[in-house]
């Protein structure tokens, strides 16, 4: 679905304290000798593009910097990139300039108010913003409980986000032995990586193989803020007999909506 939507500084000219109302936004009032109007174009005035996550702000005005306001009941924004999330959240930018809008808590529709410089005018509309799980993945921390000379392993993943997730496929990215070369079905037990103490993986994970479906009804879900123990069965460099120890592991996970990322397990910390 292509959820791109642009509102714009356009050829119409409007008077002093004048308001043009549209489908495209709520409302737009310019100041005097200020030429305004709605467009749906990557020209606009105001262009917000929600056709890729995070969303896109853009001042696509030549001459115009504007302090834009985010407004939701179910959302917050992190607007700087450095993980702080906020609701309202307020940024300025100049000519040009774009801004990519992090997003914390359920779907919602957003107010959006840009002020433009000097009472040059105002713009007010209301988009639809959507969460996807890869706002949570990335999110997703890991750390080692404990790491067995045997070869098992045992680590919790934590869901740092506000969002919740629900994991439905895992892989061994890359493990600090060399010589681990899968985690194989022990004895015959299929076991081979649980969450919770419930089997979730029944099928041979292969180092820096593809990642692998859980098995079905045994999808992982994780709350935001939850946290969950795992327990991979046993490493092995493939030959029967005993397993492999590991102390470091990029596990690969993989959210329902498809989005993936690898989450670092360190002995160490």
């Amino acid at each position: 679905m292509n959820r791109r939507a642009f509102l714009g500084l356009g050829a119409a000219f409007i008077g002093a304290g004048a308001l043009h109302q549209t489908g495209a936004f709520s409302s737009v009032s310019a100041g005097r000798g200020v030429a305004v109007s709605a467009a749906t174009d990557p020209n606009a005035l105001l262009g917000v593009d929600r056709s890729e996550y995070p969303p896109t702000v853009t001042n696509n005005t030549d001459s115009f910097s504007m302090t834009v306001s985010l407004e939701s009941h179910n959302l917050a924004f992190d607007v700087t990139g450095d993980g702080s999330y906020e609701e309202p959240a307020t940024f300025q930018f100049g000519p040009g300039d774009s801004r990519t809008v992090e997003l914390e808590g359920d779907d919602d529709t957003v107010t959006i108010t840009a002020e433009l410089e000097n009472g040059a005018g105002t713009i007010e509309l209301e988009r639809f913003f959507e969460v996807p799980q890869a706002a949570a993945i990335e999110q997703v921390v890991g750390s080692v409980r404990e790491a067995f000379g045997s070869g098992r392993y045992e680590f919790s993943l934590t869901n740092t986000s506000g969002n919740d997730i629900t994991l439905d496929g895992f892989g061994i990215a890359w493990t600090n032995n060399p010589d681990a070369m899968q985690v194989p079905r022990p004895n015959g037990n299929d076991s081979i990586l649980t969450a919770n103490g419930s089997q979730r993986i029944d099928q041979v994970l292969y180092v820096g193989g593809e990642i692998t479906d859980v098995i079905d009804g045994q999808e992982v879900q994780l709350g935001g803020g939850e946290a969950m123990d795992f327990e991979i069965q046993r490493f092995s460099d493939g030959n029967p007999g005993g397993g492999i120890g590991v102390e470091d592991v990029d596990l690969a996970v993989r959210a329902a909506d498809g989005s993936s990322s690898v989450v670092e397990l360190r002995a160490d910390g």
